[in-house]
């Protein structure tokens, strides 16, 4: 045995489970594992772009200890994985929570702190200021919006003093939250009616304010769509496109578009069409919805983010597959070839790059299948915590508790 294999063998670290073919550069990987000598002859012939094709798929039972000096964890408060139940909810269960019987009503709050405690975020000054303007224009705000056919949902429930109190405070985490809407998106408005169009703040980090809003129609699909970096121009652009679709309502959406564009103008915010370019540049990855994620990502040492071991299109394949199967042992072949985008993606958790937990819940969140569930929640919790946005893991531990599909997404339903 030569000298360098005696000291491998002694050497107290862990062994790194990819052995000679390990991918890693960063420092933080290497002090904590022990390789195999001729791993650093090979290292000089491997380029940086073997960091992106790290997964031997043959082998997909591994376990890795995670040991992330640089992050700082507060373990006061830290929310463990699988601790809670991932329901299919339907609307009466929460309304056999919420006795709507003697209810009591927040007063019409401005303070941003009452807004943090309910919903676990700040909302924005546009959020405001549009609310003010529509307060100078009507009497009657919520009779304006029905005019053009909007609804005023969520956060503004607090400005409308709409919004109930209840025991819970979870429950507000789930109050107008469709059922493909991740925590980074935050619903305040919906189409009137049956439609499950609505349009909400995006936020890549719960504690910063939103980077813009952007609709989506849970009854057709997942996808996110950028409209706007602010409340007036969401607005805008939704009377614009009602106003074509919908000639009884015509007239009322344009009267009220060009009131939009002057208190827009008068305030100093953009009714422009979204510009995606900034947004593409910023983003770590895509997403399965479109609107994207941002992470720490550190390009010396490749450290926050790995691609996931399956392309999008593979893992939609997957899913559609997994849908479409009746029998429990079709269902389970589909199942165990999913099974590697978990583990590797948890795999890349442990070793610090958060955002590909982040992307791979998110994909598994936006199938909606019941299967995948329980993995989703696990890894978007642990993403989140370990990316110290806290808030994000509890609403999503809340959402999947009582996920619901449907119009009527307030805490309340249709009752009221």
């Amino acid at each position: 045995m030569s000298s360098e294999w005696k000291d491998y063998k002694q050497d107290p670290r862990i062994i790194c489970k990819y052995g000679a073919k390990c991918y890693q550069k960063n420092t933080d990987h290497h002090q904590t594992y022990k390789h195999p000598p001729q791993l650093k002859a090979k290292n000089k012939d491997e380029k940086m772009n073997k960091r992106f094709k790290p997964y031997d798929k043959k082998n997909t039972d591994v376990k890795v200890i995670a040991n992330c000096s640089n992050i700082q964890e507060d373990k006061s408060d830290e929310i463990v994985p699988g601790t809670m139940t991932v329901n299919t909810a339907t609307q009466m269960d929460i309304m056999s929570i919420i006795k709507l019987d003697n209810l009591t009503y927040y007063n019409k709050e401005f303070d941003n702190n009452i807004y943090k405690e309910c919903f676990q975020v700040e909302m924005p000054d546009d959020f405001f200021k549009f609310f003010e303007c529509l307060n100078e224009e009507s009497s009657s705000v919520e009779h304006l919006m029905a005019s053009v056919n909007l609804e005023m949902i969520g956060p503004f429930d607090l400005l409308l003093g709409k919004l109930p109190k209840v025991e819970d405070k979870d429950l507000y985490l789930v109050h107008w939250r469709f059922f493909y809407d991740v925590p980074e998106y935050q619903a305040i408005l919906k189409k009137k009616g049956k439609s499950e169009l609505h349009i909400g703040y995006y936020r890549d980090n719960p504690k910063e304010k939103p980077t813009f809003l952007a609709k989506n129609d849970s009854a057709k699909d997942y996808m996110i769509t950028p409209v706007s970096d602010n409340i007036f121009g969401a607005v805008y652009w939704f009377l614009q496109n009602e106003k074509s679709s919908s000639p009884f309502m015509s007239i009322a959406c344009q009267k009220l578009s060009e009131k939009v564009k002057k208190w827009a103008e008068s305030n100093g915010y953009s009714i422009e069409e979204w510009d995606k370019k900034p947004r593409i540049k910023n983003m770590t990855c895509k997403t399965f919805h479109g609107a994207g994620i941002v992470v720490p990502y550190n390009k010396k040492t490749q450290l926050g983010y790995r691609k996931l071991v399956e392309t999008d299109a593979n893992i939609k394949k997957m899913f559609k597959k997994l849908e479409e199967a009746t029998e429990v042992v079709a269902k389970n072949k589909i199942l165990s070839e999913i099974q590697p985008l978990i583990t590797y993606s948890s795999i890349a958790i442990d070793e610090c790059d958060f955002g590909t937990g982040l992307e791979a819940g998110v994909a598994l969140f936006c199938s909606g299948i019941k299967e995948l569930q329980s993995s989703a929640l696990s890894l978007l919790t642990s993403s989140y915590s370990l990316l110290q946005r806290e808030e994000f893991a509890k609403i999503i531990q809340v959402h999947m508790k009582y996920r619901r599909k449907g119009p009527y997404m307030a805490l309340w339903g249709n009752k009221m």
